[in-house]
This record gives C-alpha cells, structure tokens and sequence, in this order.
C-alpha cells in the first residue's frame, strides 16, 4: 500500500469530531503526509429569508473568523499544524470535491453520528463523497460520549 500524501478532513465542527480530529492526525504524522482541513458553511442567502434585516456579507465573515478561531483551536490541542484551512460557503459536496482536487487529496476523512445507521449516512451530505475519483474515503463514527473539558 502506498502512503497517503495529501489528507483532507471534513468537520462539521461540533464537540463529537474531536477524535476525528485526533484520528486525521495521526494518519497524517504516520504516513508523514500533510494535512488539509475544510468546513462548509451553508449558503446564507438561503437560510435568512423573508423580513430580516441582515448584512449577509457582514455575517459571513464573522461565521468564517469564528469557523477558522475553532479549527485552530482544536489543532493547537493536537498540538499539530494543518497544510491548509478551506472554509467555503455553499454545497458541501461540491466545495469537498473542489478541495480535494485543489489539495491533491488521496484520502477524505469524515465523520458520521453514531446515532444515525449507516446506510441512512449513506443518503446525507456525505453521499456525495462516495463517488469523488482518485481518493480513498475514510468515514470515521462519532461517539456522542465525549469528555467534557475542564
């Protein structure tokens, strides 16, 4: 088996990824590969309709800075530092496929709830992961039995 190169993990970034995290990075120190990170936040436009009066641009600059702040947050616990920090706007799957090429990646990592049964996972957002060419697909199952943090 050749070693992984370039390793794309796609967070959701809620407290259940952590061993997501911790999984992406020791692959990445054991096949001495470089990691890459992404979160897709969804399109706002869609989300925020009707009477409200938002600034959408506004907004999304500060769900990216707050997006980007936890990411390294959570990679400066691993003590480790991510190649590259993606955060799109927009379809997930598309903005995966686009980063995997874009990175290079020959393998994606996610995750999916341990509550949900697999094959219903199989028809989420990460359905579309299935099919992306030339890289492996690494689903990782979430635990809702997280530590707390002190």
């Amino acid at each position: 088996m050749m070693p992984y190169r370039n390793i794309l993990l796609a967070l959701e970034l809620n407290a259940r990824e952590k061993p997501l995290l911790k999984r992406a990075v020791e692959l990445a120190e054991s096949h001495q590969a470089k990691l890459h990170i992404i979160h897709v936040s969804p399109e706002l436009g869609s989300i925020y309709t009707g009477s409200l009066s938002l600034d959408l641009r506004q907004l999304k600059n500060k769900l990216r800075l707050e997006n980007g702040y936890e990411i390294m947050q959570m990679l400066k616990k691993e003590a480790f530092n991510a190649s590259s920090i993606s955060l799109p706007n927009g379809d997930i799957r598309q903005a995966v496929q686009n980063a995997v090429k874009q990175q290079g990646a020959d393998l994606l990592i996610c995750g999916r709830q341990q509550e949900r049964p697999f094959f219903g996972h199989l028809f989420s957002n990460s359905s579309g992961f299935l099919d992306i060419d030339g890289c492996d697909l690494l689903v990782i199952k979430l635990s809702d039995n997280h530590p707390t943090e002190p």
